[in-house]
């Protein structure tokens, strides 16, 4: 008979395994990754080009292009875009980020063949029609003014911004006059500048066949195109210690960001501040949860948080409360923080953040198009697949001094920007 009193034993996941993967170079320098398995007849294909905020000449120049690049080619406009994608059941989304400008496409195996050729219209014969960049430019002016409405938001943008600088990629501000600014012929010069065959990558999940390979090689593999060079400017030096306190007539409740600057993924402290990240605020059995949500009643919410980019990083603790707990909250984060530096972590909570991490690894490798955002993540953080089989053994046989020498190194309070967003 079960014993429903105790439950089932845990069993600690000690080694992880990549599937089979494969990477190969177009004859023309695009980097193309496979990751070919699964039971449905379903394909992901994502085309990647480092052309992100780190690469732009212009301000928000990055996110224009990416989010206009299928609203219009040479050949078809932005509705026969659409009906040429949506006539076999696919999809294709656009976005960007600090570092890369991407697209992805979601398509039956079987139609691939006839929905492949659009996507490579859009990156090959882009219009960026003045009609089209007016209406971004009003609809994200439009939602700009709605997210600055939010003290969530604004407590966000200015910590980056004192972090990194106010003409820094990473940490300048979308404004109404950025978007204003922006004209058809700028993008035209990013795309021209940055959309280049030698910084592009291309990810192919789920079921691929040898006409599917042959029909990528043949669109995307021919064209030689060689990418504006241009170099990341880091940071002179990082901004320490500073308290600041803006009000607003937004919302009831304020905004707290605490944080400082970090590193990207490749700096050698990373994995133990990753553990001790998750152990501080980076999961609900958190510290800063049991301590300031479940104990204490101070807040609904509150995480720590590491924003890694492909050449920088910073750090910050979030939450929102009642403006009577801000104080509070901030003295026990910083004891906890002193806890840490202090106090080597107990052999049992380590043990449940290490089963935690694990336990979402394992499901980060479940199935084709999982594998391919696993690899992916590597390859564009300039490491191999394999690293990341490296990095969650690290983590399982991390002492526990280690921890503690990386919380003294970076947990001092006197080193935090500490911003709060107070409603009058």
């Amino acid at each position: 008979m079960i014993n429903r009193k105790s439950g089932p034993a845990i069993n600690k996941i000690e080694n992880l395994l990549i599937p089979d993967y494969e990477i190969y170079t177009l004859p023309n320098g695009i980097k193309v990754c496979e990751v070919n398995s699964g039971s449905q007849d379903i394909i992901k294909f994502e085309i990647f080009h480092k052309a992100g905020r780190a690469m732009e000449d212009h301000h928000l120049a990055g996110r224009a292009v990416s989010s206009l690049i299928k609203d219009g080619t040479t050949t078809r406009n932005s509705a026969e875009l659409s009906e040429a994608i949506d006539y076999f059941g696919a999809s294709i989304k656009s976005a960007s980020n600090m570092d890369y400008s991407y697209s992805t496409l979601y398509s039956l195996t079987k139609h691939f063949g006839s929905v492949i050729p659009v996507l490579h219209d859009m990156y090959y014969h882009p219009l960026f029609p003045e009609d089209e960049t007016e209406k971004f430019k009003n609809l994200n002016i439009q939602k700009l003014r709605e997210e600055l409405s939010k003290n969530e938001v604004l407590a966000y943008r200015k910590i980056t911004e004192e972090i990194y600088g106010t003409t820094h990629p990473y940490g300048y501000n979308s404004t109404e006059a950025d978007y204003t600014s922006l004209t058809s012929d700028m993008l035209k010069d990013h795309f021209q500048n940055y959309y280049g065959s030698d910084n592009c990558h291309i990810f192919i999940s789920g079921r691929i066949t040898d006409e599917l390979r042959k029909v990528t090689a043949d669109l995307f593999g021919s064209e030689h195109k060689i990418s504006k060079k241009k170099s990341y400017a880091h940071i002179s030096s990082d901004v320490l210690g500073r308290k600041i306190n803006i009000t607003t007539k937004n919302e009831h409740q304020c905004a707290l960001k605490t944080g400082r600057h970090l590193f990207n993924k490749n700096h050698p402290d990373h994995a133990a501040f990753f553990l001790l990240n998750v152990v501080f605020g980076g999961y609900f059995g958190s510290r800063l949860m049991m301590s300031i949500r479940e104990e204490k009643g101070y807040t609904y919410d509150i995480s720590s948080n590491m924003d890694q980019y492909l050449y920088d990083g910073c750090f910050y603790i979030s939450t929102e409360a009642d403006p009577g707990y801000i104080e509070p909250i901030l003295n026990e984060v910083h004891h906890q923080m002193d806890l840490l530096c202090q106090e080597k972590i107990r052999d049992k909570e380590l043990d449940m953040v290490r089963n935690y991490l694990m336990g979402t690894f394992l499901n980060m490798l479940d199935g084709p198009m999982n594998i391919s955002s696993v690899v992916k993540s590597m390859i564009l953080t300039d490491k191999r697949p394999e690293d990341f089989i490296a990095f969650s053994q690290e983590l399982i046989q991390m002492p526990k001094e280690r921890i503690m020498e990386v919380a003294q190194k970076y947990f001092n309070p006197k080193d935090f920007i500490e911003v709060i967003v107070s409603p009058v």
